[in-house]
């Protein structure tokens, strides 16, 4: 029997695309049901118009190939957000657009934010160094207690159990004699 050798890493394989392929990534429920639908349509088309109908085989080639190129252009993803029937419009009838951004690189606004950050790590480690050790005591000293009562009251269960128990007397063995008649 053959066997592949693939070299393959864990950390390449995107579990999100179906069957490992990147097309069927990312696809809203429309585009899965759209390329699905298409393929399916076109392999009965392509196996019952000859059966029923006598169609020429190569016309059934070509109305699967045209339902498979239809499912493919909706159904299924160039990247993230874009399928591949927006890309070939793009790459074919090239629109413009003019695109206006800020940079986002400026390191005065990083700097700033870096600060911000620190102070409010500051806070929180400070919220968490002065926290009150009397109101620390009490609690501990309820929680002991509900500990200690709890298992008193599971330990008088146990024992009132067991005395119950000693009383019930499950079988009851009584002395019989016999009178032999002579």
């Amino acid at each position: 029997m053959a066997q592949m050798n693939r070299n393959v890493n864990l950390e390449e394989i995107d579990a999100d695309a179906l069957f490992g392929i990147d097309a069927l990534k990312n696809q809203t429920i429309l585009q899965k049901i759209v390329f699905f639908g298409s393929v399916i349509a076109g392999v009965l088309l392509n196996v019952l118009l000859p059966l029923f109908f006598e169609t020429p085989r190569i016309i059934c080639i070509l109305i699967f190939m045209a339902l498979l190129m239809v499912g493919v252009a909706i159904g299924c993803n160039y990247t993230e957000d874009m399928t591949y029937g927006k890309y070939l419009y793009y790459f074919f009838f090239k629109p413009s657009t003019p695109l206006y951004f800020r940079s986002t690189e400026d390191a005065k606004k990083i700097r700033e934010s870096a600060k911000q950050l620190q102070m409010e790590e500051e806070m929180l480690l400070r919220k968490k160094q002065q926290a009150d050790p009397k109101a620390q005591r009490k609690l501990l000293i309820k929680v002991i207690a509900f500990v200690v009562i709890l298992s008193i009251l599971i330990g008088a269960v146990f024992v009132a159990g067991h005395i119950k128990d000693k009383r019930n007397l499950h079988h009851r063995v009584e002395e019989i004699t016999e009178v032999v008649d002579e």
